[in-house]
């Protein structure tokens, strides 16, 4: 009986014990929530829409630079992490080659130009003698066909012999036929005047370009900065084979570290609420005490679909003091101002309550808690605005949560 005695006594006490461990707990409980009466109150609000972004090179600020040139790579002079300015000369490629070929073509030029001088002085002499030569064969040819005249005058007269005739009327033709040779020997000169200072200008012609074209692959030998920047990445190095193909050859890439912006990924359910030209303050993570401020400087209208959620890009252009702090690809963390308001009627969130579709907040009244509908407007992350239902001075209850005891001590 003892023995059962004592068993049913801890049993009592146990219970006991439980009993008022529960009562503790559910008294500290009641302790955390409580409802204190705040003063209906002008204010200033701001409604923001918050978002998570990346920051991005702009378009523009990172430059990926190449070669059309093939060859070993004989000098590289930065890596990643070196600044560079535009302008600089970043790699050379060997240009033996091209160099060797270029004073081949510039003596090739020489040498056709040579020739087009050598046309353009000789063939007008050589035109010039035989127009001279013609002069004289013009006259022979006269002077023959007057002479066979007189002495057919003569002959008609009885004073000269049919032989005379004969040889006279020869002699025209002799001196008919060599000026009549020297008219289609000068024709033949002019026409092969024209065709070889048309050749030689041509020849002249083609070296140049060739000698250009080869100019230019020498450029291509020669890279230098399209911009002022940051090596970002190196793609080869020295002593390496370039080869260009259909594609220009990536040797190293440059960001301009101050030309950064952020791409703002915004809800659908949010778009309606943002606008270009409104006001971003963001932060990251590696800078939380640093509040960084921007402008939404536009936004796309084809949406982006991750994980069957549907949103917009809004891009915000990183100012150019503030890029010094960030880098490419950081997670950004923006609050979007949608909309301010000064000396509206605000009260706080946890005094709004939605009951029966409508949104009400408990007054004093006679001793009691009575439920009044209130329209609002604006809400930020404290307060809300009241457009109607309320009036400046009311007096509002609202729930306000304490920490437990115990996690007071931790």
């Amino acid at each position: 009986m003892k023995k059962k005695l004592i068993i049913l006594t801890l049993i009592i006490v146990v219970a006991a014990s439980v009993f008022v461990l529960y009562k503790k707990k559910g008294n500290e409980k009641k302790e955390e929530q409580k409802v204190t009466l705040e003063t209906v109150k002008k204010s200033d609000i701001t409604s923001v829409v918050e978002q998570t972004g990346i920051i991005k090179p702009q378009v523009g600020a990172q430059v990926k630079v190449g070669t059309r040139a093939t060859g070993t790579l004989m000098k590289l002079g930065f890596q990643v992490g070196d600044k560079v300015k535009k302008g600089q000369l970043i790699a050379l490629i060997d240009d033996r080659q091209i160099v060797a070929d270029i004073e081949n073509a510039k003596a090739n030029l020489t040498y056709a130009e040579q020739n087009l001088k050598l046309v353009q002085d000789t063939y007008p002499l050589k035109i010039k003698e035989q127009e001279a030569v013609n002069k004289s064969l013009k006259s022979q040819s006269d002077y023959a066909a007057s002479n066979l005249k007189r002495q057919e005058e003569l002959y008609k007269r009885g004073f000269a012999t049919e032989d005379e005739i004969e040889r006279a009327r020869k002699e025209y033709e002799v001196a008919k036929s060599q000026w009549e040779q020297g008219i289609a020997t000068l024709k033949r000169l002019n026409d092969e005047y024209q065709n070889q200072l048309k050749l030689s200008k041509a020849n002249v012609d083609q070296t140049k370009a060739k000698l250009k074209n080869l100019e230019v692959s020498l450029s291509y030998t020669r890279i230098y900065a399209p911009l002022t920047g940051i090596v970002s990445q190196v793609s080869t190095q020295e002593g390496e084979m370039v080869v260009s193909g259909l594609s220009t050859t990536n040797l190293i890439t440059i960001l301009d570290p101050t030309k950064l912006e952020i791409w703002i990924y915004i809800d659908e359910t949010d778009i309606g609420r943002v606008k270009e030209n409104m006001e971003v303050e963001y932060w990251v993570d590696a800078y939380r005490n640093k509040l960084f401020k921007g402008i939404i400087s536009s936004i796309y209208p084809q949406p982006e679909v991750k994980d069957n959620i549907v949103y917009y890009l809004a891009t915000v252009k990183v100012k150019p003091e503030d890029a010094h702090f960030l880098k490419p690809e950081m997670t950004v963390h923006a609050k979007i101002i949608s909309e301010r308001k000064s000396d509206v009627l605000t009260v706080p969130n946890r005094a709004i309550k939605f009951e029966n579709g409508d949104y009400v907040v408990y007054v004093p009244k006679d001793g009691k808690k009575v439920a009044v509908k209130v329209k609002t407007g604006v809400r930020d992350e404290s307060n809300t605005e009241i457009l109607s239902g309320l009036k400046e001075g009311d007096k509002v209850f609202v729930e306000s949560f304490s920490q437990p005891k115990e996690m007071k001590k931790k």
